[in-house]
């Protein structure tokens, strides 16, 4: 299924550091509200953004498998957030996505998740909108300027 072109939502949102991402990963890896379904009942989730492992292949369905998926990104909104920091985030760490980053314009911080085991994070790191974010020592290998991200 490798010619398969990789299913797209409406595109990648427009936050400053998704030109970051772009910069480092071939368009073919770094996806937008595309559909992925995650362990557990009724967890097929569509990420703000996704990076996708290198090589990986589209199922059956036409979707790529959850443990292809590499680093999630989240842009909370008031009609989303009790679902990204509640089921959304364990039903990543249960599939043990490396790097969750939740970026928060209502309390004007981010949340970093790391080392999933057993169902959990086992690292929160907060980051102050302002401050940057290091993501040097994971899959990510970039370090998130924040100053610019809009608050609400």
């Amino acid at each position: 299924m490798g010619s398969v072109s990789p299913p797209r939502g409406p595109g990648v949102p427009e936050w400053p550091c998704v030109s970051l991402l772009r910069a480092r990963y071939p368009k073919q890896r770094l996806m937008s509200d595309i559909r992925i379904d995650y362990p557990g009942h009724l967890n097929g989730f569509a990420t703000d953004v996704s990076l996708i492992a290198e090589g990986a292949e589209l199922d059956g369905k036409g979707r790529f498998h959850h443990r292809d998926v590499e680093f999630i990104a989240e842009v909370i909104s008031k009609d989303t957030a009790a679902n990204d920091y509640g089921p959304k985030k364990t039903a990543y760490a249960i599939a043990e996505v490396s790097v969750h980053l939740v970026a928060d314009p209502y309390q004007g911080r981010c949340f970093l998740y790391t080392h999933p085991k057993n169902g959990e994070y086992a690292t929160e790191t907060k980051i102050p909108f302002g401050d940057d974010m290091d993501l040097t020592d994971t899959t990510v290998g970039l370090v998130i300027k924040t100053a610019e991200f809009p608050r609400d």
